[in-house]
C-alpha cells in the first residue's frame, strides 16, 4: 500500500482550534484528500480503532499538535489520560512511532514546550526525543511555512491546474472609407458657420458713439477718481484706505487629505482565501490606528494611512515577535471592502478585509 498522506494528531480540548487552521493551511499545498482529520475525514460507520490504525499506516507523516495542556489533561477522576491505555492521543502516538517508515513531527503550540520522558508512558517516551517545530499564533503563516517545507521533503505538494489560455480573437478588418465619411463633419461645421455669419444685420456690426457722450464719460470717471482720493471724515490725515479697496485675504491653507468615508471598525483578515484574525480600526481623517486579535487574543497594533488610493500600515508590531510585518490594500468599492497583500517577515501573501 503506498503511504502519501498526513495525519494529525491533537487534543480537542487543546487545540481544536488550531488543529482545524492548519488543516485548511495543509490542503492548499497537499491536496483535501491527502490530509487526515479525524473528526472530518474519518469513514462513517467504521470501527473508531480500524479507522485510526488504518489511517495512520495510510500516513507518510504524523503531526503530533501539543498545547500546554496536553500532557495534563486528567480524566473525572483525576488521573493523567496520557497514562490510561484508552487515551486516544496516546494510542495515536504509540502506533506512529512504531511505524518505521513514518515520520512523527512534534508540533507545539500556544508556547507550550516538548514534554520530558519522565512525563509520558513508556510506549510514547521516544516522543519527546522528536525534533519540533514551533508555531506561534503571531507569526502562523510563516511558521506554517516553515513546517510545509519540512513536509515536502517527505510528500511532495500537488501541482495546481493552470487555467487554459483564453484564445486571442484576430481583428476584423474594415473596408475603408470614402472621402465623404471621413470629412462629412468638417462640410457640416463651415456650412453653419456661413449661416450664422449672414443671419448678422451690417447696422449693428459698429455703435455710433457721439463725442458729446465720452466727454460727459471721461468726466464721470475723474469725478469718482478725486472721491476715492478724499480723505474719510474721521481720517483727516488721509492715512487709512477704505475697507472695500484693500485686496482680500489669501485663503486658509484647505486641511490635509480627508478620506471620503468611514473605514473605521472591525475587518476580519484573510490571506490566501483563510480567515487569519481581525483588524479593530480607529480612523482619524486619512490616518489610523489599529489593534490586531487572533482567535479573540490581541496580538498586535499600529498605525497606518490612507492616501486616496491605497490603505497601508506606517508601523505594525506584535507583543512576542520582533519580525517584520505590513500590510497594503485598495478598495474598488468605497471602501466596502479591501484587497491587497500583507508582509509577514518578507513572505508575502495575497489577503483581503472585508467589514464584519
Amino acid at each position: 500500500m503506498q503511504k502519501g498522506k498526513i495525519f494529525i494528531s491533537y487534543r480537542q480540548s487543546d487545540t481544536q482550534s488550531e488543529a482545524s487552521r492548519l488543516k485548511e493551511d495543509l490542503e492548499e499545498v497537499f491536496g483535501e484528500e491527502n490530509v487526515f482529520f479525524d473528526i472530518e475525514t474519518l469513514e462513517p460507520g467504521l470501527n473508531f480503532a480500524d479507522a485510526i490504525e488504518k489511517t495512520i499506516r495510510q500516513s507518510k507523516v504524523v503531526l503530533v499538535l501539543i498545547g500546554p495542556d496536553w500532557a495534563d489533561v486528567k480524566d473525572e477522576e483525576g488521573n493523567l489520560r496520557i497514562f490510561q491505555e484508552n487515551d486516544w492521543v496516546r494510542r495515536e502516538v504509540a502506533m506512529a512511532l512504531t511505524m518505521e517508515d513514518t515520520r512523527v513531527i512534534p508540533v507545539l503550540l500556544k508556547k507550550a514546550m516538548l514534554p520530558k520522558t519522565s512525563q509520558l508512558p513508556d510506549n510514547i517516551k521516544s516522543l519527546a526525543e522528536k525534533h519540533s517545530k514551533e508555531i506561534t499564533i503571531s507569526r502562523w503563516r510563516y511558521d506554517v511555512g516553515m513546517l510545509i517545507k519540512s513536509i515536502e521533503g517527505v510528500i511532495p505538494p500537488i501541482k495546481k491546474k493552470e487555467p487554459a489560455p483564453t484564445p486571442r480573437p484576430y481583428p476584423i478588418s474594415k473596408p475603408p472609407k470614402g472621402w465623404w465619411a471621413k470629412n462629412y463633419l468638417w462640410v457640416i461645421f463651415a456650412f453653419v458657420v456661413l449661416l450664422l455669419i449672414g443671419l448678422i444685420p451690417e447696422d449693428e456690426a459698429l455703435t455710433d458713439i457721439s463725442p458729446t457722450t465720452q466727454n460727459e464719460e471721461m468726466v464721470d470717471g475723474q469725478q469718482n477718481l478725486a472721491e476715492s482720493n478724499t480723505p474719510m471724515d474721521d481720517n483727516p490725515a488721509g492715512n487709512e484706505f477704505n475697507e472695500g479697496l484693500l485686496p482680500e485675504e489669501n485663503p486658509s491653507t484647505p486641511p490635509a487629505a480627508q478620506a471620503g468615508f468611514d473605514y473605521s471598525g472591525k475587518w476580519w483578515l484573510y490571506e490566501n482565501g483563510i480567515r487569519a484574525g481581525y483588524f479593530l480600526l480607529e480612523q482619524n481623517g486619512a490616518y489610523y490606528s489599529f489593534d490586531y486579535y487572533y482567535f479573540d487574543n490581541k496580538v498586535g497594533e499600529g498605525t497606518g494611512e490612507y492616501d486616496g488610493t491605497y490603505l497601508y500600515s506606517t508601523t505594525f508590531g506584535l507583543y512576542d515577535d520582533q519580525g517584520s510585518y505590513s500590510f497594503s490594500f485598495g478598495s474598488a468599492n468605497s471602501g466596502e471592502s479591501w484587497v491587497g497583500q500583507t508582509q509577514a517577515n518578507g513572505l508575502v501573501s495575497s489577503a483581503e478585509l472585508r467589514r464584519n
